[in-house]
């Protein structure tokens, strides 16, 4: 048999598969004890969401007031 044509192979056993499926879960549990509380993240980005939106309405409301009293302003400062 010629050596460029000689075929390599590996052998796994089910022992080892078990082994590193037993690994990746110790990780993954590493993982995701690392992780932040998906409960209290969802509750903090609907109270920033909160916030955001009563500050545009703010700033609606107020710039509505200007246009509201800018505008006969200039109409006096015209005539």
């Amino acid at each position: 048999m010629d050596d460029n044509t000689r075929e390599v192979g590996v052998k796994v056993s089910m022992r080892d598969i078990y082994a590193e499926v037993q690994r990746q879960g110790r990780l993954l549990e590493k993982i995701a004890n690392s992780l932040p509380d998906s409960e209290t993240k969802i509750e903090d980005h609907e109270v920033r969401i909160r916030k955001l939106e009563m500050r545009m309405w703010q700033a609606i409301g107020g710039f509505g007031f200007l246009a509201a009293i800018v505008s006969p302003l200039i109409a006096v400062m015209t005539r």
